[in-house]
């Protein structure tokens, strides 16, 4: 522009030196001419008036360049953007037209690219997802954020700390996109939810301490004879560690800390280890009066309790299961059978010479008062009836109306 006015201006005092030569009257309006034009030609370089081009693109005057080539340049950028194999004729072709401007009004070639992209129907501004610098999808920012932090915080365990970071680089970042590319906020939450997270989560977990269990054997208590002297209690202990997983799944596990919170309490049996509390001779004359066991010894699971274990227990107990079969110690007459309160159903034979014997807890009966039954015979079943902790038969041996230990008359 600046070169133009030179060339006005050298033209003008030419002309005006012929004209002054010709006609040396209007020197005066001459010199007042030449003074006006330079002083416009000072005023419009100072000012930056320069030629431009108005750039019209889908029947908007978008921009004003100095030279075409910056609509190119800003075209390559919109392009480069849209990463597409199909989008070299999304952005049509402009018009320019030569105008008057300034330097300040001038578009670079970023703000053009910015103006195309306001102004073409199928690109739209938008954020992607990226993995490894790849874009993976479009859509909006803030629902982009929010997929990105639930899928972030999915795998936390609750009340450890945790961090998560995705395994990939994963970023969210501002471009332009296709309109036809946006994703809905259903297929970004799939996608998103496909990206692999590692969670690193400090936990601490408590868990039980067993207790140890301690016999104490005594010979003041016969065989069978058992009891708690201690209750054993659990203890606690905490552990925590360092738990890395993968979408959920643990990979690594690093314990930082173990303490036992709470000692655990040792229990304490006491057991028998007398066989009788009968001495020989008193054995021997109690095996004399011919009894025999009242069951079955393969029905029997174990001697649940012998005489004198503690408790005022003055008879014996074979536990078993219900419905095995309870047989007369020896021959004699029913003198009792039915229900006897604590002892539930029960039957008592008298054998005659003082002796008696006792069958409690059964759960049916199989004789009637006043009959006779000889050895060996089926009285009743096993049961739980009556004041029971579980299915046994209840023995006792009564001798001249005194309860003895049954022990030695059934050969234990």
């Amino acid at each position: 522009m600046t070169v133009i006015f030179k060339d006005l201006i050298e033209e003008s005092l030419l002309k005006t030196s012929k004209f002054i030569n010709n006609n040396k009257i209007l020197v005066r309006y001459t010199s007042f001419l030449l003074v006006a034009v330079l002083a416009l030609v000072i005023s419009i370089v100072s000012c930056g008036i320069k030629i431009g081009y108005n750039v019209e693109y889908s029947g908007k005057n978008i921009a004003v360049v100095d030279d075409v080539s910056v609509f190119e340049t800003a075209k390559d950028i919109v392009l480069t953007s849209l990463k597409g194999d199909n989008t070299h004729n999304v952005v049509s072709k402009p018009k320019f037209k030569l105008t008057v401007t300034s330097n300040d009004n001038l578009f670079d070639d970023q703000m053009v690219a910015d103006a195309i992209i306001e102004n073409t129907e199928e690109i739209t501004f938008s954020s992607a997802i990226t993995i490894n610098g790849e874009v993976l999808a479009y859509g909006e920012r803030s629902e982009l954020k929010n997929l990105v932090s639930q899928a972030l915080n999915k795998y936390y365990v609750e009340g450890a700390t945790n961090t998560s970071t995705f395994v990939d680089e994963v970023n969210i970042e501002e471009g332009c996109c296709l309109k036809g590319e946006i994703k809905t906020i259903e297929q970004l939450g799939q996608l998103v939810n496909s990206l692999k997270v590692r969670t690193v989560s400090t936990v601490t977990t408590e868990s039980a301490v067993k207790y140890s269990t301690k016999t104490v054997y005594t010979s003041t208590k016969e065989r069978g004879y058992e009891k708690i002297k201690t209750k054993g209690v659990k203890g606690v202990k905490s552990e925590t560690a360092v738990v890395e997983t993968i979408n959920g799944k643990e990979t690594a596990k690093t314990v930082i800390a173990r303490k036992v919170i709470k000692q655990p309490v040792q229990k304490v049996v006491v057991k028998g280890t007398a066989s009788s509390y009968a001495k020989a001779t008193a054995t021997a004359n109690a095996r004399s009066q011919g009894f025999i066991h009242p069951m079955n010894r393969g029905d029997i699971k174990q001697v649940s309790a012998y005489w004198g274990d503690g408790r005022g227990h003055q008879a014996m107990d074979f536990s078993g299961n219900v419905g095995k079969p309870i047989f007369a110690s020896k021959g004699g007459r029913v003198v009792e059978a039915g229900w006897d309160g604590a002892y539930g159903y029960m039957v008592v034979i008298d054998h005659g010479k003082g002796y008696k014997t006792r069958y409690a807890h059964a759960s049916a009966l199989c004789v009637k008062r006043g009959q006779l039954v000889t050895q060996g015979q089926q009285i009743a079943k096993l049961g739980n009836t009556g004041r029971s902790t579980g299915p046994h038969l209840h023995f006792e041996v009564i001798k001249n109306g005194v309860r003895v230990n049954p022990a030695p008359y059934i050969g234990y």
